[in-house]
């Protein structure tokens, strides 16, 4: 293994250089991803508020469907009283749900524009800043390390992205859905913060994408032999209390359906990974 590093070998002043560099390369395309997105922040914004919107317009639906009953089972009722005419046509709602957010602090709306910019910028200028992560460590790692990093690693990003769009298309906006809807809409009037908003939605999302590892993590402990294959079967109970436990810690409201729909990825990734890991173990070990 020593010849792997033959000809890769520098001092530690060559070291420090090399790192600099990989690091003002990498302060660069972050710089330049942070300005791009704080530029056209008025657009990401409206990506980033979608799962709100969504939530709002199910809302919406169904105080038009609760209205539409109330004047089909109270005929003297006039349309006006629930819609802004009595055009039979007119479906828009006289006290609709308002998809806009609340600020509460001065600064908030800057800071909520400010940290959708630095987690754009990271996003899109990260393969960049991987590269240079990869490129100076790489110079330090035997040939066999290097083949088990570009095997998993790359899968592992797949998954990460996955787990992140997966919670932001189908679990906030379902989550938030049912979450505003815990009482009746005529006793409490659902309104979101900036602040609050910001932050059930990156807590989310970054915590589903990091469960999305699971499968990876399963089958890399069932190739390095520290678990087996059927061990993962037999602890499926205890998986599950474990899923369930974490998805309380998780979530940051002590609300139920988030918690349900962190789980079930959970436990359907978990299956997944047994799946995985009985294919590898079924595979002739080749070292």
């Amino acid at each position: 293994m020593a010849q792997d590093l033959e000809g890769t070998r520098m001092t530690l002043g060559e070291h420090l250089n090399e790192l600099r560099r990989r690091l003002f390369y990498s302060v660069i395309a972050l710089s330049i991803c942070f300005g791009t997105a704080w530029w056209y922040k008025e657009y990401l914004t409206d990506y980033v508020m979608w799962p709100w919107k969504d939530a709002v317009a199910r809302i919406n639906g169904d105080l038009t469907v609760a209205a539409e009953q109330q004047l089909k089972d109270h005929p003297e009722f006039p349309r006006s009283k629930f819609f802004t005419s009595d055009d039979p046509a007119n479906t828009e709602l006289r006290d609709k749900l308002d998809d806009r957010m609340v600020m509460l602090g001065v600064g908030e709306s800057f800071f909520f524009a400010l940290n959708i910019s630095l987690y754009f910028s990271i996003f899109a200028a990260g393969p960049f800043v991987l590269f240079q992560i990869w490129a100076f460590v790489a110079a330090g790692l035997y040939r066999h390390e290097k083949s088990a990093v570009l095997k998993y690693f790359p899968f592992s990003v797949i998954l990460f992205l996955t787990g992140v769009y997966f919670c932001y298309r189908w679990v906030i906006p379902v989550g938030m859905y049912f979450l505003s809807t815990t009482l009746p809409l005529d006793q409490v009037q659902p309104q979101m913060t900036l602040d609050n908003y910001f932050s059930f939605l990156s807590t989310m999302c970054l915590a589903m994408g990091c469960i999305f590892q699971l499968p990876l993590v399963m089958l890399f402990l069932s190739k390095l032999g520290l678990i087996q294959a059927t061990t993962y079967g037999k602890y499926r109970g205890h998986f599950l209390i474990g899923a369930l436990f974490v998805a309380a810690v998780v979530t940051p409201g002590p609300d139920y359906y988030s918690q349900i729909l962190m789980t079930i990825p959970m436990v359907v990734l978990y299956e997944i990974g047994i799946l995985l890991a009985r294919f590898t173990a079924r595979a002739p070990a080749k070292e």
